[in-house]
């Protein structure tokens, strides 16, 4: 898997989880511009995409008590939800690293069409088989798995998927699994973790970074340890 080269002064990247949503709205551009004001190397955001063919910044599966991917865009604003298309991402593109994790399969080729030029991003899912299906179309930007407990023999799944990435739930994160995994030459980036004996632990691990809901926490925690380590 090639893999994208972010511009870091550091070797712990921290990813504000849907941006900084103790702060603003998740999954905002207002919440997006606070996280990197706050130090954060980057953030995660949510794509859907919706019934008139649009695809939003939007994490939940149901709008009131509707499915999201059933409503359109006027559907969500007349329940008083705001979405901000995929498109107000672009002044970002080559700015901060982004995490694109893509809900749903099935618009590999909207995506591509949206996104495929941007530099600086990885696009993840849940849905593994979205990732295979962009692997097939051999697009220009990382791929990532988002996971969720543990998968036997992760490294050689992820390669078979062409995963440069793995985000895996930090609970289920330890030396050994990241140690494989950078031997396959993938990445390890945990979610949602938002404190200090998380942050530690992780870094203790070996990760390359973390997704937290508390990005100025953690930039602060960072420049605590960088510096007691550099004094």
């Amino acid at each position: 898997a090639h893999s994208m080269t972010i511009v870091s002064r550091t070797s712990f990247l921290i990813i504000g989880h849907r941006g900084s949503p103790r702060r603003f709205p998740e999954n905002t551009l207002a919440s997006f511009k606070a996280a990197l004001e706050e130090g954060a190397d980057g953030f995660e955001t949510d794509l859907r995409l919706l019934s008139d063919g649009r695809a939003v910044l939007y994490h939940d599966d149901d709008a009131g008590a509707d499915a999201s991917e059933t409503l359109s865009a006027a559907a969500f604003a007349s329940r008083g939800i705001t979405v901000d298309p995929l498109a107000a991402l672009a002044p970002f593109a080559g700015r901060t690293t982004m995490i694109l994790e893509v809900k749903r399969r099935g618009w590999e080729a909207l995506l591509v069409e949206h996104v495929g030029r941007w530099p600086g991003i990885v696009v993840a899912s849940f849905d593994h088989s979205a990732i295979a299906e962009l692997r097939a179309r051999k697009v220009p930007f990382d791929l990532g798995l988002t996971v969720a407990g543990t998968i036997i023999d992760l490294p050689s799944y992820a390669l078979r998927l062409g995963a440069a990435w793995v985000f895996p739930d930090h609970h289920y994160v330890d030396a050994a699994l990241v140690r494989s995994l950078h031997q396959a030459g993938i990445r390890v980036m945990p979610w949602t973790a938002n404190r200090r004996s998380d942050w530690e632990k992780l870094r203790d691990a070996g990760c390359d970074g973390v997704i937290t809901d508390d990005p100025a926490g953690a930039v602060q925690w960072r420049s605590e340890v960088e510096s007691a380590a550099d004094p």
